[in-house]
């Protein structure tokens, strides 16, 4: 967007699945190439005395700026700012910080991060001192949500709205639409299809799901759970009992992965698309971009209450939502939406106006650039 818009873009970064690249997409990149093992345990001393990820960084963002005379810094997520206000100090270069997350209310979620030795050294509970003193010092902010927004706002009264662009995770229709529905993909007939796509974890809601299962078979014998995603390394056992419950046999279908261009067949093999994701700070940051493209294809959604993603399916009438992590509540909805074929179409094709009027990359792109420019001509005052 920011291309089409005029700006040229650079962007300093890792290599891409360790290839080499000078361009991408008409983007210039450096890339730094370091160890994946200092990656991660750089990023774990991150604020602490012992932060020379951030110092490094410091050094090879400076660099940046000054072979490549940088008007702006658009940073990509928290844990990166640090290293970005070091090195644009000299310089004075303004900068916007791209939150994909809650990341002080994420990383006390990371199974990386409270284990030994990265408990010890990233102190999750200092992360929310951390994010202040950043945002003191920053100039923009790009936030998933109008919800996370006011949050912000009323966590720390210095913000204000101008400094604010709101950027939810959306779908290309141009890209979505040019992918082809393969009706040979899966076979679905006589079954009813719940499609859940992401990654699977006790904090993205999918135990509850599966805890309902064995009720739901009783109650709705040709039920079908469809998973696509990898399985978190600390949930695998967890997970395999479930897929090799005698009870849930023929219940459950799990992918590992499947190729983007193939989702949109998936959902069109559905009957209900599924985010159940566990209610707390990080998922209530923002809507994930699932539901958006659960939406496009016309199905109707079964969320849990995240506030973000509940407010879009009642301002839209698009699904149903659930208590997060209430088995009952889930059944009970599941219920209501296999009961009715007729409440599945219509709020399936609501999800599908909604996208097609505003939730997409093309119509968003104009007020995204907008803001964005708002923002730059404030900063060079």
């Amino acid at each position: 967007m920011l291309i089409q818009a005029g700006y040229s873009v650079l962007i300093v970064c890792y290599p891409a699945s360790g290839h080499n690249h000078s361009n991408h997409k008409g983007i210039k990149l450096v890339e730094i190439n370091r160890p994946k093992k200092w990656i991660r345990n750089g990023r774990a001393l991150i604020g602490s005395i012992l932060d020379v990820y951030t110092k490094k960084w410091a050094s090879y963002i400076h660099q940046f700026i000054e072979d490549n005379k940088i008007d702006i810094l658009h940073v990509h997520d928290l844990y990166m700012a640090l290293a970005a206000i070091q090195a644009a100090g000299k310089s004075g270069v303004p900068i916007i910080v791209d939150l994909h997350e809650n990341y002080p209310a994420a990383i006390r979620t990371y199974n990386w991060a409270n284990k030994l030795p990265h408990k010890i050294l990233v102190r999750p509970q200092q992360w929310r001192s951390l994010e202040e003193r950043i945002f003191r010092q920053i100039d923009g902010l790009i936030v998933l949500s109008e919800y996370y927004k006011n949050q912000l706002m009323q966590r720390y009264p210095f913000l204000n709205e101008s400094q604010f662009v709101v950027y939810p995770n959306l779908p290309s229709i141009k890209e979505f639409e040019q992918y082809p529905i393969l009706d040979d993909l899966i076979d679905t007939s006589g079954r009813f299809t719940l499609l859940y796509f992401g990654a699977i974890a006790e904090r993205r809601g999918i135990f509850t799901v599966l805890e309902a299962l064995p009720r739901l078979v009783a109650k709705i014998p040709e039920i079908l759970v469809l998973l696509i995603g990898p399985v978190d390394k600390a949930d695998q056992t967890r997970f395999k009992n479930y897929l090799h419950n005698p009870e849930l046999q023929g219940h459950i279908i799990h992918y590992r992965w499947k190729d983007i261009r193939y989702l949109p067949s998936y959902i069109t093999k559905s009957d209900v698309c599924l985010s159940p994701i566990i209610k707390n700070e990080q998922h209530e940051s923002g809507v994930a971009n699932k539901i958006f493209q659960y939406m496009l294809f016309e199905k109707p959604l079964l969320v849990s209450n995240c506030v973000p993603q509940e407010e879009i399916v009642n301002k839209y009438q698009c699904g149903l939502s659930f208590e997060s992590q209430s088995t009952g509540d889930l059944i009970e909805k599941t219920l209501i939406l296999y009961n009715n074929r007729n409440l599945r179409q219509t709020i399936g094709k609501n999800g599908r106006t909604a996208v097609l009027e505003k939730y997409n990359v093309e119509e968003y792109s104009k007020y995204y650039i907008e803001q964005y420019q708002i923002i730059y001509n404030s900063m060079r005052k």
